[in-house]
């Protein structure tokens, strides 16, 4: 997934706290020493930063204000960086939410503060369920009709390899890449879908002999993608013809594949996915309760209005094409891209939800996680955060351990 053109630059370590874990439902990353703050005020920053000792000034900024040409600053003051470069400041009461630290000109590193306490209501419109199941329903009378290409070098005797293509909503074209053990028996599916522009791969025929992996394609990305790059500003004249209607049908129509395997347990299918990829598993739950789990990665594509506050892309670049095509009102540009936008999703998931995020994300900021996760339907929902990380949750071996253990329970 490309990169904002307004990146926070992470130029600070973590001193106190703050390892990567989870230790309750709710969430909890650590004590309220480090990055980021779970407990009941009053807050104390406390860590190291990459800047020499002396006078310093330091400013704290709202995430959501961080594209206003004025942002908004709620502390500012000047501090002292110790000689061995530790900086401790006391922030009070802070509403929950994710704030940027500004130390001098150079240092900019995220905070957070209570973040399943963040509120972004959905605004579904009243026709959203109607909208979806008319889009279900066509979907339905698309026979599925997959074409399995073997992949011979990434077979063996454990797992086959196949490129699968198969038919979806309007006529499209969706699939991806499965493989599927050899032994007799009925196995769990792990339905992995991929971020926005992402390139394929294939899994190792010896990683997980126990289960299916799917890799899903959905229409005109992955095995589809033929040189193209852009996608979220296709089709914004309407939500009829918007990308991702029929991207989110996709979405939908992996889960009707992974359950037509001979070898699928149809009771243990899971979801996960990062980024865009963390959109279409919250989506395919949402939309299929044959999913039974799922573990979302800095899900993309939550929360549009907000979203433009913090950073430029993509909401920025669907704007700038909105008025190139003569789409200039705002209002019923944002009242279309509701259809698509996942925090509307998120209540009808109801599986057992865990989703991660780095603190530091400038693809997808951690306000846009939270609207997706505070709205679940889920009763067992818990997250995970990395918080000297941006958007690459797919690099962090702590989180991909913490994934498979918990999709394993399902």
């Amino acid at each position: 997934m490309k990169q904002t053109r307004i990146a926070l630059a992470l130029t600070a370590l973590v001193f106190a706290a703050c390892a990567p874990k989870i230790e309750t439902p709710s969430g909890r990353c650590s004590e309220d020493l480090g990055w980021l703050f779970t407990g009941k005020a009053p807050y104390t920053l406390e860590t190291r930063v990459k800047a020499a000792p002396g006078p310093a000034s330091f400013q704290l900024v709202t995430d959501l204000s961080l594209m206003a040409e004025q942002p908004e600053i709620v502390l500012a003051r000047e501090v002292t960086i110790a000689p061995d470069s530790t900086v401790k400041i006391k922030l009070g009461k802070l509403e929950p939410g994710f704030y940027q630290v500004r130390l001098r000109d150079s240092v900019r590193f995220n905070i957070g503060v209570r973040p399943d306490a963040v509120i972004s209501a959905p605004d579904a419109q009243p026709d959203f369920d109607a909208f979806w199941e008319t889009t279900l329903s066509e979907l339905a009378q698309v026979p599925l009709e997959p074409e399995m290409t073997l992949v011979p070098e990434y077979s063996n005797e454990v797992r086959t390899c196949y490129e699968v293509r198969y038919q979806s909503w309007n006529g499209a074209v969706s699939g991806g890449i499965v493989s599927i053990p050899v032994a007799e028996g009925k196995y769990p599916v792990h339905v992995q879908f991929m971020g926005y522009g992402a390139e394929i791969f294939h899994f190792d025929p010896d990683g997980a002999p126990d289960r299916i992996d799917f890799l899903v394609s959905v229409r005109d990305q992955g095995i589809f993608k033929n040189g193209q790059d852009r996608w979220i500003d296709r089709g914004l004249a309407s939500k009829e013809g918007f990308y991702y209607r029929g991207a989110f049908a996709d979405a939908r129509r992996a889960v009707d594949f992974a359950a037509s395997l001979e070898k699928a347990d149809p009771e243990r299918i899971v979801a996960y996915g990062e980024s865009q990829g963390g959109a279409l598993t919250v989506v395919a739950a949402a939309l299929d309760s044959r999913i039974k789990a799922i573990a979302p990665a800095v899900p993309f594509l939550g929360d549009f209005r907000d979203y433009g506050k913090i950073v430029w892309w993509p909401v920025h670049e669907v704007l700038d094409a909105a008025d190139a095509e003569g789409l200039t009102d705002r209002d019923a540009l944002y009242t279309m891209l509701s259809y698509f936008d996942v925090k509307n999703f998120a209540p009808k998931v109801t599986c057992p939800a865990y989703m991660s995020f780095g603190l530091q994300d400038p693809t997808c900021p951690p306000h846009t996680n939270f609207s997706i996760y505070n709205n679940l339907g889920s009763s067992d929902r818990r997250w995970y955060c990395v918080p000297t990380c941006g958007h690459a949750m797919w690099q962090e071996p702590s989180w991909s351990a913490e994934r498979d253990r918990f999709l394993s329970l399902y």
